[in-house]
């Protein structure tokens, strides 16, 4: 058996009171990942298929 390294791509979407998109661009900026909406993750990869630790 060996252990491998995946990536995964996940979206995450805010919902914000704005008056711009560039108020809203920087105040994404700022925002924790838990503020977010996360979407299940698509397109996994394997990036190394032979990890050691």
């Amino acid at each position: 058996m060996r252990k491998m390294q995946v990536m995964v791509i996940k979206y995450g979407y805010a919902t914000l009171e704005v008056d711009s998109e560039e108020e809203a661009l920087g105040k994404t900026k700022n925002m924790k990942d838990c503020d977010f909406d996360w979407s299940d993750f698509d397109d996994a990869q394997v990036v190394d298929n032979d990890v050691y630790y």
